[in-house]
């Protein structure tokens, strides 16, 4: 908003051609017989062209439903992709701790560990494993937060294959059929649509 381009304002009129061309789009939520909760995790590598800050995306599902996701550029810039996609992995499990205490406190029984999906088979590894390298040691404090929510078995961590992670979406510019396959995998529906 401070100083904002012709690039800004080609973005936003791309926003408004798909808001425009798609009005009847929303999530419908099912029963699909579970109460476990997932999140999908990603990052693009120093994708900014500007400062090269990477941007976290997430999504989390309860009970098979979309209940929250995000998307934001990182406070700072990663010297690699696992790095990127380890502070990823960190604020999703902040949003997933967030999300099991708000269910708990309501009453609602989930099923533990949650499970965090992440594409970097490297930052996977990282999270696994007790044992700090001393290439991570820039990220410690999010491996020593993530290392403890494993050991508490409030989380587990999984790889996913790139084809399949539904938090690209939040992350990188896709395809128009790469977009529908995602928005079809989050529940959402078209009410104008014909049967």
């Amino acid at each position: 908003m401070s100083s904002p381009r012709t690039t800004h304002w080609a973005a936003l009129e791309q926003i408004l051609c798909y808001l425009k061309g798609a009005p009847g789009r929303g999530i419908l939520y099912h029963n699909h017989g579970h109460s476990r909760i997932e999140c999908f995790s990603d990052a693009d590598w120093a994708g900014s062209k500007i400062d090269r800050r990477s941007t976290t995306g997430y999504c989390v599902f309860v009970g098979g439903n979309l209940v929250s996701w995000k998307s934001k550029k990182q406070n700072v810039v990663s010297r690699s992709s696992a790095e990127s996609e380890y502070r990823a992995m960190a604020q999703s499990t902040c949003e997933l701790i967030w999300i099991h205490q708000l269910l708990s406190e309501i009453g609602l029984d989930t099923s533990l560990p949650m499970k965090l999906w992440c594409d970097n088979q490297v930052a996977v590894h990282i999270a696994s494993n007790p044992v700090l390298h001393e290439r991570t040691k820039h990220i410690e404090v999010d491996c020593h937060f993530i290392h403890e929510k494993i050991q508490q078995n409030l989380i587990s961590t999984n790889h996913v294959k790139t084809g399949e992670l539904l938090a690209d979406f939040f992350t990188k510019a896709l395809s128009s059929p790469r977009i529908d396959y995602i928005c079809n995998k989050m529940g959402m529906i078209n009410i104008y649509a014909r049967s």
